[in-house]
């Protein structure tokens, strides 16, 4: 039946049928039930003393990441989900927790605490279940404009918050993570970071064998531990003296054309060794290009940029590649927290609830990352946050009980997309619905 092309002469009424415009959502939380999580949660937070009234503590922390996978970006989002009948019953669930329960939630200290902790059980196991042996860890810090009482004056000289993050790239999942006030240098915290991120690659049989980051991990602490544990790091270094007067140093016979993937590019290399403060030597790899900014007060005819290693056998352009990847590893993984998961967002004045909020949005993304890991198939590991929401999450659907038995239906979507959620259910140990 057609509608009516005068809107005015229809009649709007309110329906409370079981169907459901986020079917996506029920899969998922039973995947990672499927996967694990929900034996981890209660693991957590089983230790200590915890509060078990209400809502047990597991469905307080899906609800959370429920929320911001389905583009919630305020908590006060949670009551569209509450009044979904039809989600309620593909979880299984009577009630779910509200706005005011969730951010009671997360401005509990100890519980971000374990919620992180939480996160960490996830990328063990997802570890566990990848066939790489040696992994890459990337590390970059990321800042949020906030006007916040609780946000610092940052580097950039606006008031933030800042959040230091680590990913392993094999399965683009953020593995660290610091949230704290704008004023914190980005150098601080990175050697802890190393440090638990190579702790749990060994829990998973794994280690981490390369290390990408931008210039705040040139420090000697961080060279040494990574000599120390055979760690190849790639690194950009600080245009220091010492850098400057190698960078003088070079003749026209020492500068040379990019070649293989970087063939028409129009910058010059030249690698050279570089003395660092403690005495050993590093490989340093220039880059050159005429500066498109060449003005009254900056003279200099070229622009350079230089990238350390401990890898004396790479090949340049191979090591440049190498560097260059971390673009699309830790650097996507920040703006899919902040922009495709809503977490530039802070609710609180409260620093604690911030911090919640933010690790409840890396959460929702190793969640997401899990699923087009374990669950998809392979042509779907390259979506972004906003595309599953798209094509997964936000799809119309009810559960159906006829005789003894439970149908899923969905409704109104492609082949394409029906065959994702049938694969999906493929790779489900256990079927809920």
């Amino acid at each position: 039946m057609r509608l009516t092309k005068k809107l005015n002469k229809v009649e709007l009424k309110k329906s409370e049928d079981a169907v459901t415009g986020r079917m996506g959502l029920g899969w998922l939380m039973h995947c990672v039930k499927d996967f694990g999580l929900k034996k981890m949660v209660d693991i957590e937070y089983k230790k200590g003393n915890s509060n078990n009234r209400g809502h047990p503590q597991w469905k307080k922390l899906i609800t959370g990441t429920m929320l911001l996978l389905s583009g919630g970006d305020r908590i006060e989002g949670v009551e569209v989900l509450r009044e979904d009948k039809g989600l309620l019953e593909v979880l299984g669930w009577k009630t779910m927790p509200c706005a005011d329960t969730i951010l009671n939630f997360i401005s509990k200290k100890r519980n971000n605490g374990r919620n992180r902790k939480i996160n960490e059980g996830v990328i063990i196991e997802s570890l566990r279940r990848i066939k790489e042996e040696e992994l890459t860890y990337d590390n970059d810090a990321t800042y949020m404009d906030s006007e916040k009482e609780s946000a610092e004056y940052s580097y950039q000289k606006k008031k933030q918050f800042s959040a230091l993050i680590g990913c392993i790239a094999e399965v683009g999942m953020v593995n660290t993570v610091e949230y704290r006030p704008g004023n914190i240098s980005p150098q601080e915290g990175i050697l802890n970071q190393l440090k638990k991120a190579q702790t749990q690659a060994k829990k998973a049989g794994k280690r981490i064998n390369r290390f990408r980051s931008d210039s705040a991990a040139y420090q000697d602490k961080i060279m040494t531990y990574c000599d120390k544990e055979d760690i190849r790091y790639y690194i950009t270094v600080d245009k220091n003296i010492g850098i400057k007067r190698i960078i003088e140093t070079r003749t026209a016979m020492d500068w040379k054309t990019m070649y293989g993937k970087y063939k028409d590019s129009d910058r010059q290399w030249s690698v050279a060794e570089y003395v660092v403060s403690k005495g050993y030597k590093i490989r340093v790899l220039i880059l050159r290009w005429k500066n498109p900014r060449r003005n009254l007060f900056d003279q200099n005819k070229y622009s350079y940029h230089v990238i350390g290693t401990n890898n004396w056998g790479i090949d340049p352009m191979e090591w440049l590649e190498v560097h260059n990847g971390r673009m699309g590893s830790i650097e996507h993984i920040n703006d899919e927290i902040k922009n495709g998961l809503g977490c530039y967002y802070t609710p609180s004045h409260d620093f604690e609830k911030n911090r919640g909020y933010f690790i409840l949005g890396v959460l929702a993304h190793n969640l997401a990352q899990m699923m087009k890991i374990f669950y998809f198939d392979d042509k779907k590991n390259k979506w972004k946050i906003k595309t599953i929401r798209y094509y997964f999450i936000n799809v119309c659907g009810r559960i159906v009980k006829s005789g003894r038995r439970f149908y899923c239906h969905i409704i109104n979507v492609r082949n394409e997309i029906f065959e994702l959620f049938r694969h999906c259910k493929t790779k489900l140990n256990t079927c809920y619905c």
